[in-house]
């Protein structure tokens, strides 16, 4: 058992190092282009636009998402706003109609709740812009965001672009440590995986798309639980480029407790294995270049990242209740066994030497991500100092998720 431990350590080990140096030596070697900025399309070429957002009992947001839109430095007559109310039970309604006046919004009310993938069908059938850009109702866009995101498009095979997600206004533990994973996960990490084509999600806080291949796609999956990845998987599929342009953002809202950030990552990640059997024709599947080989990849490290955390935590209660068996024939006396000559740093295990690795590295691409987008750690210094401890909540998110999936139980939206 112990041997068969070790090499299943030494395995893990070895898949997520080389993650690592392909991830930092990716982000070094094209460091001059991170922050690329296309030229601006000229303006007697600027293209219509619509934003489409799905709204669902909020109230208390909406108005400042309308406004960030309101606010965007583009020709007013080139763009919509499409809003489509999801049955919501609050004043949503009465808080859009204060805006329903202005000429270039567009209100959908739906009396019954219908999911966000319809209500998103919903406005993209009567958009006439030629790209769509998607927008969760809690988010805030800056006034560039058209201005950086458009010229991207000028590549006739870029289907899509992303930009990074920010957490709005973050205040508690919680929060603080998901603005560290956003930095690294929703920002640069997408911004590394466009260099090899393989952006696998195009974020719903906010995603510009060609209006042209999303109806050639047939719209978002009514069905899917996380429609903003598994259209990325349709995009590259059909042989089209997400981009993504770090030069903008949009910030956006999040779970501000354990419940609800189990809530959402259970949808995520359970949402995430659906659509990859949907779409396993794409595993190292050439046609689709290195996306299918980075999919299976990611998993494959998933996996057995939960296997060895679930083992460890079985050899590491076996070992305990053996020692606590030896003890019982010294009636539980610790403190007269416990001696500092006892330590002895040559017997320092390969195991001890792995997590100590793998620590280390964590906080090192922590650190190059908060240094690139030019962010002092001592201004995170609580969600920095922290944020190892979400990979213990993700074991037991994937572990529900797999759960739930192998067991076809149903997946709560909120």
């Amino acid at each position: 058992m112990n041997m068969i431990y070790t090499w299943f350590v030494c395995i893990v080990w070895f898949l997520s190092t080389y993650f690592v140096v392909v991830f930092l030596l990716t982000i070094f070697k094209k460091k001059a282009n991170l922050f690329e900025e296309i030229p601006l399309i000229e303006d007697d070429k600027l293209p219509n636009v619509s934003f489409v957002i799905s709204i669902y009992n909020e109230e208390k947001k909406i108005d400042k998402t309308i406004e960030s839109l309101l606010a965007i430095d583009y020709p007013k007559n080139l763009f919509e706003i499409i809003l489509v109310n999801d049955g919501s039970n609050d004043k949503t309604k009465e808080v859009v109609g204060r805006y329903t006046s202005n000429k270039n919004i567009i209100f959908i009310d739906n009396k019954k709740n219908k999911g966000k993938a319809v209500c998103l069908n919903q406005g993209i059938s009567q958009a006439k812009g030629e790209f769509i850009a998607c927008m969760d109702a809690d988010s805030v866009v800056p006034k560039d965001i058209l201005q950086k995101t458009l010229p991207f498009f000028k590549n006739k095979k870029t289907g899509a672009v992303t930009i990074p997600v920010e957490v709005k206004n973050p205040k508690n533990f919680l929060e603080k440590i998901i603005e560290i994973e956003y930095i690294i996960g929703l920002s640069l990490f997408l911004k590394v995986l466009s260099f090899f084509d393989s952006i696998h999600v195009t974020p719903g806080p906010f995603s510009i798309y060609r209006i042209s291949l999303i109806k050639k796609l047939g719209g978002f999956d009514e069905k899917s639980m996380v429609e903003d990845l598994e259209i990325a998987y349709r995009i590259q599929k059909l042989g089209y480029k997400i981009d993504c342009c770090i030069s903008t953002y949009v910030k956006t809202i999040i779970p501000n407790n354990l419940k609800s950030l189990y809530t959402q990552r259970k949808r995520w990640y359970s949402g995430s294995l659906l659509t990859l059997y949907k779409h396993r024709s794409i595993i190292f599947n050439k046609e689709v270049g290195f996306f299918g080989y980075f999919i299976p990849f990611s998993f494959a490290l998933v996996v057995l990242g939960l296997s060895l955390f679930m083992a460890s935590i079985y050899l590491g209660i076996s070992n305990l209740v053996k020692q606590l068996s030896f003890y019982s024939l010294t009636n539980y006396n610790f403190l007269a066994h416990l001696s500092l000559t006892d330590i002895d740093l040559l017997n320092f295990s390969i195991f001890g030497f792995f997590g100590i690795f793998s620590i280390v590295a964590t906080y090192f691409i922590a650190g190059v991500g908060l240094k690139i987008y030019k962010v002092r750690i001592l201004e995170r210094k609580l969600g920095f100092a922290s944020f190892f401890l979400l990979f213990f909540l993700y074991q037991f998110f994937w572990l529900s998720s797999f759960s739930s999936v192998i067991l076809a139980r149903k997946i709560k939206w909120r």
